[in-house]
Parts: structure tokens; sequence; C-alpha cells
């Protein structure tokens, strides 16, 4: 899940900067390329974490990660929704792309924290 959705961040910011170049916000291009470096990021360490290392300190880091990563998408939606500076679409379109993500990782953290006896390998 969370490879999709860092590349779906990435699709989203590399197709605003290839179309329309310098119309959005130079705020919503770093918080756009910041945002898909983390999903990247996030995406990357969960698959390790998950099927290669799977002890009770590591799930607990990825699952405070997740936490954070999600809460980092919620204050993006309530920066950007109402920003008025750059293309007012643009930062709509990513202020509901940051919302659907808040919402998928804080939905992925509680399954997580629910089953992490069932991943931790002793």
């Amino acid at each position: 899940t969370s490879t999709s959705t860092s590349t779906s961040t990435i699709f989203t910011a590399t197709k605003l900067h290839e179309e329309y170049g310098s119309s959005a916000s130079f705020a919503l291009q770093i918080a756009a390329y910041w945002s898909a470096i983390l999903h990247l990021l996030l995406a990357i360490t969960g698959t390790f974490i998950l099927k290669r290392f799977s002890t009770a300190f590591t799930v607990g880091f990825f699952l405070g990660v997740a936490v954070v990563v999600s809460q980092q998408d919620l204050l993006l939606f309530a920066s950007f929704y109402h920003y008025q500076h750059g293309n007012l679409m643009f930062n709509l379109i990513f202020a509901d792309l940051a919302l659907a993500l808040c919402i998928l990782l804080t939905f992925f953290s509680l399954i997580l924290g629910h089953f992490r006896h069932h991943i931790i390998v002793k």
C-alpha cells in the first residue's frame, strides 16, 4: 500500500512540474517533493522491516514513523487547502491527495498496531 501511495505522490509531483512548471507555487513544489521522498523512504523501510527484520523494536519504530508521516500529511492538507499563492487548483489537488494519504496511513497504522504481535518474530 505504501508503495502505491508513494508512487502516486511522486507521479503527482512530477506531473505538476512537467506540465505547468512555475505556475505552481514554490512552497507547493517543495512540499510535493519532500512528501514524495518521505513516502518513498517509508515504503522502502516498511517493506524491509515487515519482510526481513520484524523485531519488536523495528516494528514499533516503523509504526511510529508511519503515524508521524500521517500527521505530516494532515498538516499539509490543512496548509494547502486554502493556500492563496500559485495555482489554486494545484493547491486543492495536493491538499486532497495529502488528506487521502493521511487517511490511508492512519488506517494502516491502526491495523499494524492491532496485529503487531502476529508480525513480530521472536
